[in-house]
């Protein structure tokens, strides 16, 4: 697991602790945490996965 993913995986059951499981960034941190393709994705073709894999 990379650190990434352990890193939204760490956000989603903070945010599922918390209830908050009803906003758009509860359903990217799940998804992401599990591998799969950025629901929420950027303008940049490189950012399938991450927001920070755009090189800035």
């Amino acid at each position: 697991m990379s650190t990434e993913i352990r890193n939204w995986d760490v956000v989603a059951k903070a945010m599922e602790t918390a209830g908050a499981t009803s906003s758009q960034m509860y359903i990217r941190a799940k998804a992401l945490a599990a591998g799969k393709l950025d629901p929420m994705p950027t303008s940049s073709p490189e950012a399938l996965y991450s927001i920070s894999a755009v090189a800035g």
